[in-house]
């Protein structure tokens, strides 16, 4: 090896080093990787904002990078499917929602079981208030190739963060049979009969026509599915 030769390597440091100069202060890698994630984030927004305003079954990936203002298949670049890019806006609304939730259950360690149940059926009617749109995506998972179309991994996140709501149900529940309160043989069934009666009514009541029916307004009725349901609990029948 020449003396020139030898000269004209350089040590990984070195390297690095050459790199971060050129990038203005930041190695090409990291920048790169920055960017990328930008762009993710841009896309997600640009979703969010289309789902939101259109609904995800009116909504297209055209519409989507529209909005982003990249190509259709940059969009596919960075997301599998449009019903990936669902699931990942499903998890910030559940999030937030079964954080909610853990907030109302924990919220005093001496609360009865029925008002515990009040609670975090209040917490799920001010989710439903506050977040429409998160709250409306939820629902489209119940249509179409949802599960088909992610990875079997997202789904699983999905649907284990989903499950979380009815979780704290069933403990509330489950503390009101230890209490003498409750009278249900089981209490996962007992849980999803609240849940579904709740879901029931909020998605009766997103129709005008069907509310113009009930002649009743979401709070009134809500609260009247819940305190039927906590009477089926206490009914020793």
């Amino acid at each position: 090896m020449t003396a020139s030769t030898f000269g004209c390597i350089l040590t990984s440091s070195q390297l690095a080093t050459v790199s971060w100069r050129k990038g203005g202060g930041v190695p090409t890698r990291a920048r790169h990787g920055r960017e990328k994630e930008e762009r993710r984030q841009s896309i997600l927004q640009a979703a969010r904002e289309v789902f939101f305003e259109n609904g995800f079954y009116r909504a297209t990936v055209d519409d989507v990078a529209g909005r982003a203002k990249v190509s259709k298949g940059t969009v596919y670049l960075y997301f599998e499917s449009k019903e990936t890019i669902l699931a990942l806006l499903l998890l910030e609304g559940l999030n937030e929602l079964v954080e909610n939730l853990e907030d109302a259950y924990a919220a005093a360690k001496t609360l009865s079981a029925d008002e515990r149940l009040r609670r975090l059926s209040r917490a799920y009617l001010s989710f439903f208030e506050e977040k429409p749109d998160y709250f409306r995506l939820l629902t489209a998972t119940d249509r179409g190739r949802f599960q088909d179309s992610v990875e079997p991994s997202v789904y699983q996140e999905v649907l284990s963060a989903s499950l979380k709501g009815l979780d704290w149900v069933g403990m509330a529940i489950q503390q009101g049979i230890d209490e003498g309160l409750f009278h249900c043989c089981d209490v996962r069934p007992a849980a999803s009969i609240l849940w579904a009666t709740l879901n029931g009514v909020l998605d009766l009541m997103k129709h005008p026509l069907r509310r113009e029916m009930v002649g009743l307004e979401l709070e009134p009725l809500y609260q009247a599915a819940l305190e039927t349901v906590l009477q089926g609990l206490q009914s020793r029948e």
